[in-house]
């Protein structure tokens, strides 16, 4: 017995040790398992992290020569952001844009790491206009817009005045000719507007306004040329309450003339007369063929075809929204001959808009416009025809509603069109339809067919109006 245990006493050795073995392999393969999951999770979250400031940029070419546009966008849930700003092939000035965008973004990446409200959701918005001066001045107006979680917002502006061909960058110093009695003058001019403005009178913050309209240098930084005025720019709440928004004070370059480095004065001309007068044989039959709405990538071409069939003039009132998607139609129909014009960026009922609401959807369309046809609108229609005599007192072009409704927006039916012409036809008519329906152009050659035949002259509205006064 006691020599069997002796025997079987190297095996069971064997087996306990190889028991051990393989107990120590199983336990290091568990520990390392854990610590690779752990490294994994590590690994993870600073992935997430990195994800949660990481954007998709991009650059792409702009209508304006040499000019290119920077788009930087962040998806991420609690701090997106979408920034575009110009970039040129002055590194100077690409330079100094670059540091104000990368200081916007930072500075509203840590506001948000800071805020206690770890739910709370932000958002960072930057978007530039740019408006050519001359041969090759630009000025760029860069809108932020900042929420920090809460309910409430910021709308800032920083300005660039650029000489496109240098690379220069053209402070109100320069511009003003380093003259300190010029800024003076000008500073008392930007106080007085924005006082007697009717618009933000009540919200102005007094104290504020009389700080930021001294005469200092750093006080009109944010200026920009466009079009014939010189216009200064003001963060909201920085001279008034939100009420009144980003003030923006616009200076007629005529007034300010001779205040203005010689480079950038104006030649001044005579002012044409703003009231048309009738030119022709007074009872030759006239009618205006005007659409709105549009314009409308397949309809508005077919009707335009139909139009120079018959070698017909007419108007077309454009919603700004419209014309940001279509400009090339827009250009197609100014190309063609006919006359655009201003129906307001999102077809509202003005006379239930605040002044400044009106106004907003007014200017916004006639930038959008004159940024797709190099010029301006002539004429404006409210939508709806619904305007009063305080709406139109503030349209710098003349505002112009209809004499035959067609209906079209209504019966959607090409052979109700001509019919409803006829029975409500008659001399220096103005006819509204819209290039927005297919069923208008399917039943626009029958109208102008009849038209023709009865004798009438296509015009446009602006060449109607001195007939109608």
């Amino acid at each position: 017995m006691q020599e069997r245990r002796r025997r079987r006493g190297p095996i069971i050795d064997f087996l306990l040790l190889g028991l051990i073995v393989t107990l120590t392999t199983i336990i290091l393969v568990i520990i390392l398992s854990k610590d690779e999951f752990k490294f994994q999770k590590i690994s993870a979250s600073k992935e997430t992290d990195t994800e949660s400031v990481n954007s998709n940029l991009s650059t792409e070419s702009s209508a304006f020569p040499g000019i290119r546009i920077v788009t930087d966008v962040s998806n991420d849930q609690r701090t997106p952001f979408a920034i575009h700003y110009p970039q040129t092939d002055n590194e100077a000035f690409n330079d100094a844009v670059l540091q104000y965008i990368s200081d916007s973004k930072e500075n509203y990446l840590a506001s948000m790491k800071k805020n206690k409200d770890k739910e709370a959701m932000g958002e960072l918005n930057i978007s530039f206009e740019t408006f050519p001066y001359r041969e090759h001045y630009y000025s760029f107006v860069l809108t932020k817009m900042l929420y920090l979680g809460g309910a409430n917002h910021e709308v800032s502006i920083k300005t660039f005045f650029i000489n496109n061909e240098t690379g220069e960058q053209i402070s109100i110093q320069i511009l003003l000719q380093n003259d300190e009695n010029n800024l003076s003058t000008l500073a008392a001019s930007v106080r007085k507007d924005l006082q007697k403005n009717l618009q933000i009178k009540d919200a102005l913050l007094n104290e504020e306004l009389l700080k930021a309209t001294e005469p200092k240098w750093s006080n009109f930084e944010r200026f920009a040329i466009v079009d014939d005025s010189l216009q200064f720019y003001f963060d909201e709440y920085e001279i008034a309450s939100g009420a009144a928004g980003a003030p923006v004070v616009k200076l007629s370059l005529s007034l300010i003339n001779p205040l203005l480095a010689s480079d950038f004065q104006i030649a001044m001309e005579n002012v044409q007369p703003t009231n048309p007068t009738p030119t022709g044989d007074p009872t030759k039959k006239r009618i205006a063929l005007t659409f709105d709405d549009g314009p409308h990538p397949k309809v508005t071409e077919q009707i335009l075809n139909i139009l120079d069939k018959y070698h017909a003039k007419a108007t077309f009132f454009m919603l700004g929204s419209r014309v940001q998607y279509y400009p090339d139609i827009a250009n197609d129909v100014l190309a063609r001959g006919h006359e655009v014009g201003n129906h307001t960026w999102n077809h509202p009922v003005l006379t239930k808009l605040t002044h400044e609401q009106v106004m907003k959807e007014f200017n916004a369309t006639a930038a959008e416009i004159e940024k797709a046809i190099n010029q301006g609108a002539t004429v404006f229609r409210p939508p709806y025809g619904a305007t009063n005599d305080a709406i139109n007192a503030e349209i710098p072009i003349p505002v112009v509603l209809w004499t035959i409704d067609t209906l079209d927006w209504k019966h959607r039916n090409a052979q109700q069109l001509l019919p409803h012409i006829k029975n409500n036809l008659h001399n220096n008519a103005i006819v509204l339809m819209h290039d927005i329906h297919q069923s208008t152009a399917d039943g626009l050659d029958a109208v102008l067919a009849y038209l023709q035949e009865q004798g009438y002259e296509f015009v446009t509205v602006s060449e109607i109006l001195p007939y109608r006064q």
